[in-house]
């Protein structure tokens, strides 16, 4: 295995999520708005994450699929848990991450949600989806193009071509990306979708690279809602987390 001495790895997250019966239009029982993130405090607690975070929400109501909790062993440790009215996630930075441990971070997430309402995942099937999302992080030297560093960081054929960017009136080094492309897949069954865009990254601007494998449960999985399901699914969907990094991004770009 390689060991990446500077890997641009940002956060890796697992995230589950449901409740949206048609493209902007969410529908949650009661409990699920009221006692359900009492419920997974509750669990994460027994699992051994007692401290408990609220996130500062910019409406006075609850948003769908926006975190409200957010549950650790300690301040300020990873892995944490988060949940919101719709969603839940498991989140990893790169202090500490190790593919065998993130996977057991999983395993936990899932057993707390199990733990929190037996039967949850069954019962949201119908609008539940699975994700696996890793971010890295890329830092281009301040005198050359966004395209440029794109030719010589990335496989990935983007950008316009120097009869263009030649221009007298045009500044090629002050320029913004942002490129999304999405491509289904067989294994998991889903779709994977490529982001890479201008962010501003810990104070510093960079590109921010965002990798996601996202399955449907119903259709993708069959409906399969149990463990062992999911964890096969994530390990498929970190195969292909692993090939889009091993085949996308020259290793020039963190070595």
């Amino acid at each position: 295995m390689t060991i990446l001495i500077d890997p641009p790895l940002i956060e890796a997250i697992f995230q589950l999520y449901w409740g949206e019966v048609t493209p902007g239009q969410f529908s949650y029982t009661q409990e699920e708005q009221t006692l359900f993130a009492g419920k997974i405090s509750a669990s994460a607690s027994e699992q051994g994450y007692p401290v408990t975070q609220s996130i500062q929400q910019n409406s006075p109501m609850l948003m769908p699929m926006q975190v409200t909790h957010r549950f650790r062993k300690k301040n300020n440790t990873w892995p944490c848990y988060q949940v919101g009215l719709g969603i839940f996630t498991v989140n990893q930075i790169s202090d500490g991450y190790e593919w065998a441990s993130f996977k057991d971070s999983i395993k936990t997430g899932l057993n707390i949600f199990e733990q929190a309402e037996p039967g949850k995942l069954a019962a949201v099937s119908n609008t539940l989806s699975i994700l696996l999302i890793y971010q890295d992080a890329f830092y281009p030297e301040p005198n050359i193009s966004i395209e440029e560093y794109l030719r010589d960081n990335f496989q990935i054929n983007a950008g316009l071509p120097d009869s263009f960017l030649k221009h007298n009136d045009i500044n090629r080094n002050k320029s913004d990306v942002d490129i999304n492309i999405k491509i289904e897949l067989n294994n998991p069954k889903g779709m994977v979708s490529i982001k890479i865009a201008n962010v501003i990254i810990n104070d510093q601007p960079g590109l921010l690279m965002e990798t996601i494998v996202q399955s449907k449960i119903i259709g993708d999985l069959g409906g399969k809602t149990d463990t062992n399901s999911i964890l096969s699914w994530v390990e498929n969907a970190h195969n292909i987390q692993k090939h889009s990094f091993e085949t996308l991004i020259k290793s020039g770009a963190y070595q």
